[in-house]
């Protein structure tokens, strides 16, 4: 006797199509059959679909490989802890692991322009984590060049071979060696830059108004390195107004670093909030960096404050930004927290959430005046 036929709605639901459905099959069958095995025609049939199904989600076979790419790039921990090359050491480390898993993911953004979220956020914090170390805008993003080679390199090595202590300990000699001689070799001349930028100029004096337009020309020279770790609303935002810094010039509280020539190369005004010397804005020209000029400046300012009886100075800053946050805690200012700022700082924050500026962490800071370390 024949069986009975089964009604189709008595089979189990399929879960429906999405990307994210598509990406995870994928996945899949490059994990338990390698990149040879991926085809579009493979992933429809491990989801009992049709093949012109999955162009709803993904465009063609490349477009699934970079998107599974990005998927496994947003598992990748971001270390928190360390140093600077400690903690670049530890994201290298954790993304040669992740592509590692996977037959043929590491070489699909190889020697391309990142073009997906998670593939950009990898770039950025490593050319965050040179500039901590000491290397300019353009040198970094050079230097990411190689440390993406590095990572693809081993991805596809641990791929073929698993991983084993031995594989683990030499690539991460090979990431020291990479850093060693990126540190060691100058963008253009390749001699070995063995010491700071001679300082240029000087000494700190206040500003005139008809150096204004020349502030404002520094301000905007001095947020271009913004758009190399991708801020790029920071970078192309708007100078000072000539009205707000002519009032600091009036009333004392706007200083420069002259070069040679007594053209303004840093500048630094001073503002008053909550009866305390508040550090409005110092920018330095990027050409002139490393220079310790704003260092300069911020001394120029703490002396002025010390002078007149006051023990604190304060600023807000983007947190997460080698030459901002991290920069003014080596100076000796620390950061307040949000619980903890008076009025007039809970004021400013406010007015910065407003424009736009806590797309990235921002925080304010204090110094404690008598503890200060001169240059």
């Amino acid at each position: 006797m024949n069986a009975a036929p089964v009604s189709r709605r008595a089979r189990p639901a399929k879960p429906p199509l999405s990307r994210e459905l598509v990406i995870e099959t994928g996945l899949r069958i490059l994990d338990t059959d390698g990149c040879a095995a991926l085809t579009m025609r493979r992933v429809a049939q491990e989801l009992d679909t049709g093949a012109a199904s999955l162009y709803v989600y993904v465009a063609h076979r490349d477009d699934l490989m970079t998107a599974m790419l990005d998927h496994v790039l947003a598992q990748i921990p971001v270390p928190t802890s360390g140093d600077w090359r400690g903690r670049l050491t530890a994201l290298v480390d954790a993304a040669i692991e992740a592509l590692g898993r996977h037959d043929g993911l590491a070489l699909v953004g190889f020697g391309r322009t990142p073009t997906t979220d998670h593939a950009r956020a990898l770039v950025e914090r490593l050319v965050v984590l040179l500039r901590e170390g000491g290397l300019d805008g353009e040198t970094a993003g050079w230097a990411v060049r190689l440390i993406q080679r590095h990572i693809a390199a081993e991805a596809v090595e641990r791929v073929a071979l698993g991983a084993s202590q031995d594989s683990l300990d030499r690539a991460r000699w090979a990431l020291n060696a990479l850093l060693n001689g990126i540190l060691a070799t100058p963008r253009g001349d390749g001699r070995v830059r063995t010491q700071r930028p001679a300082v240029t100029g000087g000494p700190v004096r206040p500003a005139r108004e008809d150096e204004i337009g020349a502030l404002q020309e520094i301000e905007v020279r001095a947020g271009a390195p913004f758009a190399q770790v991708g801020m790029i609303a920071v970078a192309e935002d708007e100078p000072p107004s000539r009205e707000m810094l002519r009032a600091f010039v009036i009333e004392g509280r706007a200083w420069v670093w002259p070069d040679e020539h007594d053209r303004p190369i840093g500048y630094l005004v001073l503002d008053f909030v909550d009866g305390v010397p508040h550090i409005e804005q110092v920018s330095v020209d990027p050409a002139y960096a490393g220079a310790r000029i704003g260092k300069r400046l911020i001394d120029y300012a703490v002396r002025w404050s010390k002078d007149r009886g006051l023990h604190q100075i304060t600023l807000t800053t983007f947190t997460q930004v080698p030459w901002n946050g991290p920069y003014y805690e080596r100076l000796g200012f620390a950061y307040i927290a949000a619980a903890d700022e008076p009025p007039g700082l809970r004021a400013i924050r406010a007015t910065e959430l407003a424009h736009g500026l806590d797309e990235w962490p921002r925080a304010s800071m204090r110094a404690e005046l008598a503890s200060w370390v001169f240059d």
